[in-house]
């Protein structure tokens, strides 16, 4: 449990992404923050910043494998795997959620390769109930549009490109929705996509 400390300002966010699952179906689900294995893939990244502000609200530096930025390294969890250290288990709330990285903020949302390793792709993971429940809705097919602006906007490239990180491998479980041409073409220019 992280311990309770003077709340630091919340930081101004390069890239914002509204949350379109509510509150009261997140603290009903057991999906986000809890990993099967030690080395989950869906393990949040945090960026240098996002590091420096995690610590800041009380998580330990040893979470941090590189605090230039790094997937954070999650702790026990009784008998069903493990957690994010910045989730408290008691309560189901995160300790850093004013702070929360951009990989946690864009969830259910999931940026990923194509299962070619050509384009970088916007998906929804299937393993949220929501989305699994509104798939199809007005509201969720409004929320990829919007999302899929703000992912291709220019800030969100350099953070991106600045980041790769954030950028994960295919899924088998995630339903792609966009490609996200602005970001392939940038990351095409700058870099060779992952080995796969």
């Amino acid at each position: 449990m992280i311990p309770f400390m003077e709340t630091p300002k919340s930081r101004e966010l390069p890239v914002v992404v509204e949350q379109l699952v509510p509150s009261r179906v997140c603290f009903a689900c057991d999906v986000c923050c809890r990993f099967p294995e030690q080395d989950s893939a869906l393990r949040p990244y945090f960026t240098r910043e996002e590091i420096q502000s995690a610590i800041a609200r009380g998580v330990s530096p040893d979470a941090f494998p590189d605090q230039a930025g790094s997937k954070i390294a999650v702790v026990p969890h009784g008998e069903e795997g493990y957690r994010c250290p910045a989730f408290d288990p008691q309560t189901g709330h995160c300790g850093i959620y004013e702070d929360r990285p951009l990989d946690c903020r864009l969830y259910p949302v999931a940026v990923m390769w194509d299962q070619a390793c050509s384009a970088v792709v916007m998906g929804w993971d299937s393993k949220c109930p929501f989305i699994r429940d509104n798939l199809d809705s007005p509201e969720s097919q409004a929320y990829v549009e919007r999302t899929s602006a703000i992912l291709e906007s220019q800030e969100s490239v350099k953070v991106f490109v600045s980041n790769k990180q954030l950028i994960g491998s295919f899924q088998d479980d995630v339903i792609v929705l966009k490609r996200l041409d602005c970001l392939t073409r940038t990351l095409h220019s700058s870099t060779l996509p992952p080995a796969r």
